[in-house]
C-alpha cells in the first residue's frame, strides 16, 4: 500500500476552508479576501495531479484498467455532486413557494439561472464546458476535474514512460494559448477546463520528480525548513499575484507539495501540519467544498427571514445582512462549525458509502 501524505490532507482542508470563506461573502476581519481566493481551486487541481499520478501511474495498463479507474473516480465525485444538485433543486422549489405564497423577496429569479437546461448539464457533468455555473456553483471544478481524469488515463494507457513528455507538451500549448494573462481569473467555457489541465499536469510533473527522487540514495537536508519557506512563498504568491505571474502558481504549489511529502511527522513542523484534527478535516474536505454554499444559504436566509436581522441593498441590488465586523466574524465561525458538522455526516453517509 502506498504512503498517505498527511501534510497534503491538511493543505486540502485549508484550501477548502479558504474557498468557503469566499462564498460566505461576509465582511469579516477574520477573512483576508486576498488570501481567501479562487486560486485555492488551482491548488486542488495541482494536488490532484500529484496524488492521482502517485497512486495510478503504474496501474493503468489497458482499457480494462482504464474503465476501472474512471469508475472509481466517478463514484468518488458523483454521488455527493448529485446529492447537492438535488438539494439545490429543492431550494429553488422552496424559493418558489416562499415567494408565491408568503411574499418573501428572494434575491434571484426562481428557475431563471437554475433552469432545466442547467440541471441537465449538471447531471452529465458538462456545466464547466457550457459556462453554466448554476445550482451548487463550486461543482464546476468537479466537472473539469472528472474529464481531466479521463484524459490522464487515456494518455497513460499508451505509455507512462512518455506521459511526462505529453505533460510538458500540454503545458507549453496551454501557456501559448493563454499568453499568461487572466489565468484562473475568468470562467469561460474552455478556460476553466484548461486551468484544471494546467494545474493537474504540473502536479504530475512534480510527482514524477518525487518518484525519481525516492529511487535515489541521497538524503534531502533541511526539508522542514524548505517546506516552511514554500508555505510562506505560497501565501505571498496567492495574496500578491494578479497578472501573468499567476501562471507560476501551480509550479509553486508543486514545489510545496514535493517537499511537504518529506516532512517528518515527528518534527516541529510535522506536528503542526500533520495534526490529527487537520488531517481529518482534509479527509472531509470534499464534503466541505461541496456543502458550504448550502450551509451558508440556510443560515443567511434564516437570519434574514426568520430572525429578521437588518439588511441592506448592495451595488448589485442584492439584499445582504447588515452586520458589524464582530457579528460578521461570529457568523463566519458559526458557518464554518456547521459546515464541518454537516460535512462529517455527508462524508460518512454519502461519500464513504460509494467508495469503490
Amino acid at each position: 500500500m502506498k504512503k498517505k501524505f498527511l501534510s497534503l490532507e491538511t493543505y486540502r482542508a485549508f484550501a477548502a476552508l479558504m474557498i468557503a470563506a469566499i462564498h460566505f461573502d461576509l465582511n469579516s476581519p477574520l477573512v483576508d479576501h486576498k488570501l481567501a481566493s479562487g486560486h485555492f481551486v488551482q491548488f486542488f487541481f495541482t494536488l490532484s495531479g500529484f496524488v492521482i499520478f502517485y497512486n495510478y501511474n503504474d496501474k493503468i495498463k489497458n482499457f480494462g484498467n482504464f474503465f476501472t479507474f474512471v469508475k472509481k473516480r466517478f463514484f468518488r465525485l458523483y454521488p455527493l455532486h448529485l446529492f447537492f444538485l438535488i438539494v439545490f433543486l429543492l431550494i429553488e422549489l422552496l424559493k418558489f413557494i416562499l415567494t408565491k405564497y408568503y411574499g418573501l423577496d428572494i434575491n434571484s429569479e426562481i428557475f431563471e439561472k437554475n433552469n432545466f437546461f442547467s440541471f441537465i448539464s449538471n447531471i452529465f457533468l458538462l456545466h464547466t464546458f457550457l459556462e453554466d455555473y448554476t445550482f451548487n456553483t463550486p461543482s464546476w471544478s468537479i466537472s473539469a476535474e472528472f474529464y481531466t481524469y479521463i484524459l490522464f488515463a487515456f494518455l497513460i494507457i499508451f505509455s507512462s514512460r512518455y506521459l511526462l513528455i505529453f505533460s510538458v507538451i500540454i503545458l507549453i500549448y496551454l501557456f501559448r494559448i493563454n499568453d499568461g494573462v487572466n489565468f484562473g481569473a475568468s470562467h469561460s467555457a474552455y478556460r476553466s477546463f484548461l486551468d484544471c489541465i494546467y494545474g493537474f499536469y504540473w502536479g504530475i510533473i512534480f510527482c514524477k520528480l518525487y518518484i525519481l527522487y525516492k529511487k535515489k540514495t541521497f538524503y534531502l537536508k533541511y526539508k522542514e525548513l524548505i517546506t516552511l519557506l514554500f508555505i510562506i512563498i505560497t501565501f505571498f504568491s496567492i495574496i500578491n499575484f494578479t497578472g501573468p505571474e499567476l501562471f507560476s502558481l501551480p509550479i509553486i504549489f508543486g514545489i510545496l507539495i514535493f517537499f511537504s511529502c518529506e516532512v517528518d511527522t515527528g518534527s516541529y513542523l510535522g506536528k503542526i501540519i500533520c495534526n490529527k484534527f487537520f488531517v481529518y478535516l482534509g479527509s472531509i474536505s470534499y464534503s466541505i467544498y461541496m456543502s458550504h454554499l448550502f450551509v451558508f444559504w440556510i443560515i443567511n436566509n434564516s437570519m434574514k427571514y426568520v430572525f429578521k436581522f437588518n439588511t441592506f441593498i448592495d451595488d448589485d441590488n442584492f439584499s445582504k445582512l447588515d452586520l458589524n465586523s464582530w457579528e460578521s466574524s461570529f457568523l463566519v465561525l458559526f458557518c464554518y462549525i456547521i459546515t464541518i458538522i454537516f460535512s462529517n455526516f455527508s462524508y460518512k453517509y454519502i461519500e464513504k458509502k460509494f467508495y469503490y
